[in-house]
């Protein structure tokens, strides 16, 4: 038995996974030695360690006494006769250890040393016959081991010998081992065929992770894990060149083998390792390197493309194609891919910038000649020097225009940045400014406002002019620079008035949205004049519209019925189209959620973040995180919403945010309520640090939204006077701004309570009832609901309760379970204090299950000090049916928040589908899945796949 890891004492390599053929050579060793001679003919991709193997099969050789005779085929001695034979022979033909020549030297020297011109045929057939013979002589007195590595390159004289001796050598002590790769174009392809006839071949097989164990346990002298060597094997791909160069950087930085090393050191190692691979491929072919860089830098789809680029024609790049095939090289599929990721990415990094603007530029010419497609040109032209030519700046605006309609704007800003480069006339180099800009606006705002604002100047197209400045105004509107986003409304208005009068309404209207400041009553719009076919038409200018119309009538607290049709025409575009509007996006959702759509919110901000995620898009997936924690903390799951609320945050960090920027601000409210809400004050009066509570906020929408939430935490913290400051400071605000829907912000009923704590209670009734008018005239059950409990707390007593059944009437059709929840509270203690207790009772048991629905432990306070809940509630919360199978009341409700895509995903999971598996049937990514699977376990309260079947009980089938 041969040991399948085996230490080469000459070089130092260590061989392992080639158990099997060494045991293979032993055995014919042996078998040479009782006379049976033997040829073992090696295959093997380059660097699979063809050479090695011959090395040990070599040493064991010589230790069975054998003499090693060695050669080794090449490019540059194959058109040398008896080349490889002459490598054979040197050693025997100087006499062994420095002795006399063995006999019959006179002979094969002459046949060796011959002139070229002297090989006529009958010659070469002669010299081949006394070669034979000297070998089977010399074989008689000592066994005989004849290794030729790169066989197909070895001269056509010494093939007909290797032939000749294969076909003759019968019981002799003779083993002749060869090695060549496959594929490759040999020097006489019909000799090596016959040689493979009669010769036993060994095909070479990459590493395994057992033999990468191994070698890494014989290199490093440390037993790697099994995390370790798999993830080693996927990095690799096994190729043992690979293996052992990762192998010896680490031993030589005394680099533990750990999970994530091989990744880690393939990537600064890329250059070295492709060097090392294209210079075997030069060994082999330098017109081999050459498309071996092709495709790796092309990425070339057809042979057609290849060719072109390579300047060759299609059969001659389709024989080079096959034999990069044959060395394993390139998939044997006709994919023109590469075997695995690592030979790729090692031969792209050892080809120069310049070497692959070249490949590019050829590619793109080519396929814009050839009437390709724009962005498959456009991709070549990207990585292109400039000036290329007005037909790359075609190909670069029209695949610009396709990625951004696909929602993949930061492509779309590349391909428009790098047309930019092009020498340009005015208008075109206007054009692409705007198309930049507008490509910006959710990703890197700043640089999109600098674009738009110089794209503007001196633009004749009205319609064009209003795009550009409805987006240059929401950035400002997001930055909070109200000054200058009213100052481009105005001048818009005045250039398309002349020329576009129908679109002036709509930019007053936008002004509206935008600016927080009192307008006179005859600059007003009524959005009553737009007709409804104008913001149902589906098209972009309708959509804008019906956005403004339902943030419009949410602020102003009319027409619920309106918001809600004009919302959902806002978003009829799906969650591609709303992307690239943040603005309307904001607007349309928040105007969702104070129409009580809390559960539409959340589908559409879980499809929005898919999206913002996968085009990293870190501005959206703020504001996404922001407004799905206010979705989650109106149905009163604070433990979402604050995890939510943490995300926007940390998007707010990731996008480098000022602390005064919307999005900042915004998260930062979302923060400072779910903390509130789960009775973490301290965590909520931190977050407001940077805010200072005796500073004046600026007067923006958010940072006064930021008033309503600091004056409930202050009130919390016993300030109440200061509390009662920010609310009315809050309201004023929102009162002059023409917002005083309730909906917006509750500061009417903060303002009462604080009031009713300083011993006013007057002061607090009039502001509740105040809410109560506008929230009823509003319309929206959570409004209304809130604005009869704070009437209820303030009338007090038994007087109270005909306010708080009101309450509990109008919140059984809200989503708001633990407003809800305060109500029936107050509503057991009214009914206590008229002895009312079995209805006390139940109104209490109602609380408390609504509580353990939003996992939140719903506590009676003193009044009700020795009241138990009823065992079975008279008026039980209202839930969807369930089968007798189904989760848990709270789970089901996550669960029903589950959008498509997750339940899709959550099916698939339940059948035993792993991650790959599901990527691959979705046709889409590994990470997009994970992404799913974060949201599904967040909402349905688990931690892992084993968790979800009872979880989804009854809402999925199974499997």
């Amino acid at each position: 038995m041969v040991a399948d890891a085996h230490q080469h004492s000459g070089s130092g390599a260590v061989l392992v996974g080639r158990g099997a053929e060494l045991e293979r050579i032993a055995d014919a060793l042996e078998s040479a030695k009782r006379a049976t001679p033997s040829t073992l003919l090696i295959e093997g991709t380059p660097g699979i360690g063809k050479t090695s193997l011959l090395d040990v099969a070599c040493e064991l050789a010589h230790e069975r006494g054998f003499v090693v005779c060695r050669a080794k085929g090449s490019l540059m001695e194959r058109e040398m006769p008896f080349a490889v034979v002459q490598q054979l022979f040197e050693r025997l033909l100087r006499g062994q250890d420095g002795g006399a020549a063995p006999e019959g030297y006179d002979l094969v020297s002459r046949h060796l040393t011959a002139d070229a011109g002297e090989n006529s045929e009958f010659q070469a057939h002669r010299s081949t016959r006394d070669l034979f013979r000297f070998t089977a002589e010399f074989a008689r007195h000592a066994p005989l081991c004849l290794a030729v590595d790169d066989v197909q390159w070895a001269d056509v004289q010494s093939l007909h010998w290797l032939n000749y001796l294969v076909h003759r050598v019968v019981k002799l002590p003779v083993v002749i081992l060869v090695t060549r790769t496959p594929g490759v174009l040999a020097t006489d392809p019909l000799l090596i065929a016959e040689l493979e006839i009669h010769s036993e071949r060994m095909k070479l097989a990459f590493f395994t992770a057992s033999d990468v164990a191994r070698l890494t346990e014989r290199m490093l002298g440390r037993t790697p894990d099994e995390k370790f060597t798999q993830a080693f094997v996927d990095a690799t791909g096994g190729c043992p060149t690979v293996t052992r160069h990762i192998l010896g950087v680490m031993r030589e930085r005394s680099v533990p083998p750990e999970a994530d090393v091989a990744n880690d050191l393939l990537r600064p190692e890329c250059e070295k390792l492709g060097q090392s691979l294209l210079a075997r491929l030069n060994h082999q072919s330098p017109e081999l390197v050459e498309l071996a860089k092709v495709v790796a830098v092309v990425e070339p789809s057809d042979l057609a493309l290849l060719a072109a680029v390579l300047d060759i024609n299609d059969g001659e790049a389709t024989q080079r194609v096959r034999q990069l095939e044959g060395m394993g090289v390139l998939t044997p599929d006709g994919e023109l891919a590469f075997a695995h990721p690592v030979i790729k990415n090692t031969i792209g990094s050892a080809i120069g910038y310049r070497e692959r603007e070249e490949l590019h530029a050829r590619a793109a010419r080519f396929l814009h000649d050839t009437r390709a497609p724009a962005p498959v040109v456009a991709r070549h032209v990207l990585r292109t020097p400039s000036p290329t030519g007005a037909w790359a700046v075609e190909a670069l605006r029209t695949a610009a225009a396709t990625a951004i309609a696909e929602g993949d704007a930061r492509f779309g800003a590349q391909l428009l940045t790098r047309a930019l480069d092009e020498d340009l006339p005015v208008a075109q180099r206007q054009d692409l400014l705007l198309r930049l800009g507008l490509a910006e606006t959710f990703f890197d705002p700043r640089m999109a406002a600098a674009h738009l604002e110089e794209g503007m100047i001196g633009l004749d197209d009205p319609r064009e002019a209003l795009a550009a400045a409805c987006r240059l105004t929401e950035i400002l509107y997001f930055e909070g620079a109200y000054d200058s986003a009213s100052k481009v409304l105005h001048q818009v208005v005045s250039e398309i008035e002349p020329k576009f009068p129908a679109a002036v309404e709509v930019v007053r209207l936008q002004e509206r949205i935008t600016v927080p400041a009192p307008a006179p009553e005859s600059g007003q719009v009524d959005f009553r004049q737009f007709d409804e076919l104008q913001w149902r038409r589906g098209d972009e200018l309708g959509r804008r519209l019906a956005g403004l119309i339902a943030e419009d009538t949410s602020n102003r607290g009319e027409e619920l019925a309106l918001c809600r049709k004009a919302a959902l025409a806002a978003l009829s575009g799906g969650a591609t189209s709303v992307l690239q509007h943040p603005q309307r996006m904001f607007g349309v959702l928040n105007a969702l959620l104070r129409a009580d759509e809390a559960e539409l919110v959340l589908r559409h901000c879980d499809e929005i973040l898919l999206e913002a995620h996968r085009q990293e898009l870190s501005l959206i997936a703020l504001i996404g995180h922001s407004l799905r924690s206010r979705a989650h903390h109106h149905q009163g799951s604070f433990t979402e919403a604050g995890a939510d609320a943490e995300l926007a945050l940390s998007a707010a960090r990731t996008a480098k945010l000022p602390t005064d920027h919307l999005g900042h601000v915004y998260a930062t409210d979302a923060w400072v309520r779910a903390r509130l809400a789960l009775g973490e004050l301290d965590a909520a009066r931190d977050a407001l640090a940077p805010f200072d509570r005796s500073a004046n906020l600026p007067r923006t929408w958010h940072h006064t939204a930021l008033l309503h939430a600091r004056g409930a935490v202050r009130m919390e913290l016993g300030d109440n006077e200061g509390a009662l400051a920010d609310q009315l400071e809050c309201g004023e605000r929102f009162e002059s701004w023409g917002r005083p829907n309730p909906a917006v912000r509750p500061w009417r009923s903060y303002a009462a309570l604080a009031h009713l704590r300083l011993g006013q209670p007057q002061p607090a009734l009039d502001l509740a009832l105040r809410e109560l008018t506008l929230a009823r005239q509003w319309g929206a059950p959570t409004a209304i609901g809130r604005a009869l409990l704070t009437v209820g707390v303030a009338t007090g007593g038994t007087a109270a309760t005909p306010w708080l059944t009101e309450a509990d009437s109008v919140l059984r059709r809200s989503t708001a379970r633990m407003l809800h929840a305060r109500v029936l509270l107050e509503l057991a203690a009214a009914r206590w204090e008229k002895g009312q207790h079995d209805l006390a009772r139940n109104h209490l048991a109602e609380a408390q299950e609504l509580g353990r629905q939003c996992g939140v432990d719903v506590r009676p306070d003193q009044r009700l000090a020795g009241l138990a809940p009823a065992t079975t509630p008279h008026a039980p919360v209202p839930h969807h049916p369930a089968p007798t199978n189904a989760a848990p009341p709270a789970a089901r409700l996550s669960a029903l928040a589950l959008t498509p895509h997750e339940l899709r995903v959550a099916t698939l999971v339940l059948e035993g589908n792993s991650n790959d598996e599901i990527a691959h049937r979705l046709t889409v990514s590994r990470r997009t899945v994970e992404f799913h699977l974060t949201n599904i376990y967040r909402k349905l309260g688990v931690r892992r796949r084993t968790q979800l079947s009872s979880a989804l009980a009854g809402l999925v089938p199974r499997p």
